[in-house]
């Protein structure tokens, strides 16, 4: 359990059960707290609610999937090249959106938020692993700050850009979901 090959894959399998309580809780929590959410976040809501109106379960699934995908193939060649600085950056960004994002956004709303649970349950792990990979790797202070940008740089990019695909796709999950006459 000690060994870096072991705990790169913490990484996409955190990250997963994580998303679940997202993807079985985003479209009921936002049909069940609309006037809530609308007032407490007027221009950018949470799950990508302001491009679609209603979180539609089969497009927030897709954005996960890319996202998983994305994990598992940082952490697929971290370990392939032993070179984990990219993982330990991905890592510290998702670790850091536990709390950033899910944490400070429950606070906020004063409700529960999808993927407040499993934040809470999933933080001190992933700073344990995070702390063990830093004995393991020897990382250096300036190491791990700049492994914390470029994580803070992938989540500011990749979230936004998810939530944006998330109208063009429920758009075509909708019309491909039309039956064609012949």
């Amino acid at each position: 359990m000690n060994t870096m090959s072991f705990i790169v894959w913490m990484l996409p399998i955190i990250f997963m059960l994580h998303d679940f309580e997202e993807i079985i809780m985003a479209k009921v929590w936002g049909n069940r707290y609309r006037k809530a959410i609308n007032t407490t976040f007027p221009k950018r809501q949470p799950f990508g609610l302001n491009y679609v109106h209603n979180c539609h379960t089969p497009t927030f699934s897709i954005g996960v999937e890319i996202v998983f995908l994305l994990h598992s193939l940082i952490s697929l060649f971290s370990v392939i090249f032993q070179n984990y600085f990219l993982w330990y950056g991905d890592f510290l960004g998702f670790a850091l959106h536990l709390v950033f994002i899910h944490m400070l956004i429950c606070i906020r709303f004063k409700h529960y938020v999808p993927g407040v649970i499993t934040s809470i349950i999933f933080l001190l792990p992933s700073v344990w692993f995070l702390y063990t990979a830093e004995k393991i790797l020897h990382y250096g202070v300036s190491t791990i700050l700049l492994a914390c940008l470029l994580g803070i740089i992938l989540t500011i990019i990749l979230m936004p850009a998810l939530h944006k695909l998330m109208g063009p796709l429920s758009k075509w999950l909708y019309k491909y979901s039309q039956v064609q006459e012949k």
